[in-house]
């Protein structure tokens, strides 16, 4: 212990001390600060070592809100087809027996590269919350207020993003990565949530889609359908466009 406080020990030489949390906390605080490109080499290091420090560092990642929303953007943008597009299993009903070591080699590597389904399912699950919460300011800095929730109408029929804000309701997805066929998809939820219980809709139907990733084809058709299109914290297509006030 060192000040009353929990105290983390070191040796050296043969010396055994103990420092201050704290102390330790603050003195790596201003290495960082200092030296950044240091820290920087020492953490691909450590993703370059042991399998174990690697997945230390990505559970680290994952528990903080704000990385854990990075991190699945830039998933997103080096992954080019979907994250659950097949199986191990799928995949290897595909092959010839003749492509088959080939093809196992290839998932090893993939399966190296990529975090498990668990952890793609938390970053997932943290871009859904960030499409709510970013749906919600954006509406209320224009003085909507509503509360941003999932919304689910049967076992089967879910959506992402509901916000009735009186004047106006906010129906809509939120995916990793997006393309035109998803932003599609979105204009037919919300307008099959209007058939389907009109009273949940107040005021003006307003479709929105929330994704890390925007393809062009996702850009043309929000603008061609007049879909309120957020990727990450910016809109690409403004709620005044979809309500044709520009």
């Amino acid at each position: 212990m060192c000040g009353g406080g929990f105290g983390l020990k070191l040796f050296k030489k043969g010396l055994d001390y103990t420092v201050d949390v704290e102390v330790l906390k603050r003195a790596l605080r201003e290495l960082v600060e200092r030296e950044p490109t240091f820290l920087r080499d020492i953490f691909l290091e450590a993703l370059r070592s042991d399998g174990r420090i690697a997945e230390t560092l990505l559970d680290l990642f994952t528990k903080h809100p704000e990385a854990k929303l990075r991190l699945a953007q830039e998933v997103a943008g080096s992954i080019a087809v979907p994250l659950n597009v097949a199986t191990k299993e799928d995949l290897a009903k595909l092959a010839t027996k003749e492509d088959m070591e080939q093809l196992r080699a290839e998932i090893r590597r993939i399966e190296n590269r990529m975090a498990t389904k668990e952890q793609i399912e938390s970053i997932t699950i943290s871009v859904e919350d960030s499409g709510r919460e970013m749906v919600q300011y954006l509406l209320e800095q224009r003085g909507y207020r509503c509360a941003a929730e999932r919304l689910r109408l049967d076992a089967d029929y879910e959506l992402d993003i509901y916000c009735n804000a009186g004047v106006l309701t906010a129906v809509g997805e939120v995916k990793v990565r997006a393309g035109g066929r998803d932003v599609e998809k979105t204009l037919e939820r919300a307008q099959e949530l209007q058939r389907r219980q009109p009273e949940k809709i107040s005021g003006k139907l307003v479709p929105v889609f929330y994704t890390l990733v925007a393809e062009p084809s996702a850009i043309q058709k929000a603008k061609e359908l007049k879909i309120w299109l957020i990727e990450s914290k910016r809109e690409v297509v403004t709620l005044e466009e979809v309500l044709g006030r520009i």
